[in-house]
């Protein structure tokens, strides 16, 4: 009898090929040899938190690895830094080989080789403009090139950016506010304002999928949620076109500005106004930092007084103190954090209270003239509620009830009363007025970008063909720079020592802001640029 082959064969369709039918033996061999070749490479932040956990070739090349960790973590392969953990400082190279790091392993029977790495991120040096074409430009400022090219068919008028996630949101003259992927250039999502009202300001957090604008036309400032694309709250309490807002969302914090001469600080969380103030005659920008609770404004004179004869060209700039404010500040918000933890009353008990608190009439307002400060929210109570989380639809809005602003002589005190029993505290918040000169008759100093935490900041007038850089502690001007064309927005990197400036002519400059040297001109272009934005 024939002994049988001790490895049986199969015959495979009308080709007749044989193929060897593995024995179950020898698959472990096999993926023991497979497994031989490949490394598990843990990649970790400067924390020690585990970023990614991948296992790839013994030949594959430390720039596929960065490929790998982009996907993963979402850190631009060309802003990612890999050293070995516990093996010197050295930076891989792209072209370096895996298979150089892995150690020499006696055992072939052993597990996966296991490599450790750790991630510095170096963010790189980047800027987005946009100009009245709807044409997007993200500038690669070490390269000296540009990057991306985005369309968005409509003209742009402000914009904000998170350089981490690479998103931007761009407001538009034609009411809608836009959230990009800068990376793809791709148009997330596209959120419209009631009337399609033009887009005046925009502040964002990504982190925190929030986002805040104001509108031309409606004196509305309206929060929205970036996940869902809801408008979560509307904000009412502007007599006239809500101009500027900056925003500190880690702290539910936000400031604006108007036409109507006013600046508004609101308390995100619980949907209130906690102050309200007068600035100038118009506020064309802010600029808020509330870890050195400081803020800054940009407008026109207030008043005769301040410096300037009315009619004299130029405006003025102001340094508030949110410090001594802050007691003010805790005295609004307990009235309304003392209502949140109040039951909501039933809808039918709750109509004749808001009937009787309507015919209540409100505090005079010696300060400022301004509408009734409300919210509106949209399936949300903000008085009772986190930002994003449900309530019940009958839940009523509790607005600041009796708020009052009374300036002094100098227009630099304020007194705050929040509602029934609030307590009343008086403080100076205006620290400062600068007063900068401008080539452009008759237009005040709205392009503004301040460092606030370093205490700096650079401002120009409107159609004007220079910019000022100024030292906010001692209220002096540290250098003027001469600009190659009509001036329109400005962006600060204090850190860097560098600044961006654009106008009409389609020209963005970068400053050299220690020297006052025009370090690099980037065209591209065809019409005036209208909003810059700088990591």
């Amino acid at each position: 009898q024939e002994r049988p082959s001790p490895c049986p064969v199969s015959v495979c369709g009308h080709h007749s090929r044989r193929f060897r039918r593995l024995q179950p033996r020898s698959l472990p061999l096999l993926l023991r040899t497979f497994w031989r070749h490949m490394l598990e490479v843990l990649v970790a932040s400067l924390a020690g938190e585990l970023i990614a956990q991948l296992r790839l070739p013994k030949s594959a090349r430390i720039a596929l690895l960065k490929h790998s960790v982009e996907c993963c973590a979402g850190v631009p392969a060309s802003e990612q830094r890999l050293v070995e953990a516990g093996g010197g400082q050295a930076i891989l190279e792209d072209d370096s080989c895996l298979a150089d790091l892995a150690p020499e392993h006696p055992n072939d029977d052993a597990e996966t080789v296991v490599i450790q790495l750790t991630l510095v991120r170096v963010q790189r040096r980047w800027a987005l403009s946009g100009d009245v074409m709807g044409s997007l430009r993200l500038w690669d400022l070490e390269q000296e090139s540009v990057e991306q090219v985005i369309e968005c068919h409509d003209a742009l008028t402000c914009l904000a950016v998170d350089w981490l996630a690479r998103v931007a949101l761009c407001g538009t003259t034609g009411g809608a506010l836009k959230l990009w992927d800068l990376s793809r250039g791709a148009c997330l999502r596209e959120f419209v304002s009631p009337g399609r009202q033009r887009v005046r300001c925009a502040a964002m957090s990504w982190s925190q999928r929030l986002a805040l604008h104001g509108s031309s036309s409606d004196k509305a400032l309206r929060l929205w949620d970036l996940g869902s694309g809801r408008c979560i709250q509307e904000f009412l309490g502007h007599a006239g076109s809500v101009a500027a807002v900056a925003a500190d969302f880690g702290a539910l914090l936000a400031l604006s500005g108007g036409d109507d001469g006013a600046l508004h600080f609101w308390d995100l969380e619980m949907g209130t106004c906690l102050w309200r103030l007068p600035s100038h005659g118009a506020v064309h920008t802010v600029a808020l930092d509330w870890q050195s609770r400081m803020a800054m404004s940009s407008g026109t004179p207030l008043r005769a007084g301040s410096g300037r004869a009315a009619g004299e060209d130029g405006g003025v700039l102001r340094l508030w103190d949110l410090d001594d404010q802050a007691p003010a500040l805790a005295a609004a918000a307990a009235p309304a954090k003392a209502a949140a933890a109040v039951p909501a009353a039933p809808q039918a008990a709750a109509a004749p209270a808001a009937k009787a608190a309507a015919s209540v009439p409100a505090a005079p307002a010696t300060a400022v003239a301004a509408a009734p400060t409300t919210s509106t929210s949209y399936g949300f109570a903000p008085q009772a509620r986190k930002v994003g989380s449900p309530v019940a639809a009958d839940s009523s809005v509790v607005p600041v009830a009796g708020a009052a602003a009374s300036a002094s002589q100098g227009g630099a005190s304020v007194n705050v009363r929040g509602g029934a029993g609030g307590a009343a505290a008086a403080a100076k918040v205006c620290v400062r007025e600068l007063l900068p000169s401008t080539s452009a008759p008759g237009a005040p100093p709205c392009c503004l970008a301040a460092d606030l935490a370093h205490r700096v900041a650079l401002s120009g007038a409107v159609g004007g063909d220079s910019a000022q850089l100024w030292d906010l502690d001692g209220g002096v001007r540290l250098r003027d720079f001469r600009l190659g064309g009509p001036l329109h927005c400005l962006a600060l990197n204090w850190t860097f020592r560098i600044a961006l400036a654009a106008g009409g002519t389609g020209l963005v400059q970068l400053l050299d802001l220690e020297s006052g040297a025009t370090i690099l001109e980037f065209p591209g272009h065809c019409d005036t640029v209208t909003c810059l934005a700088m990591s």
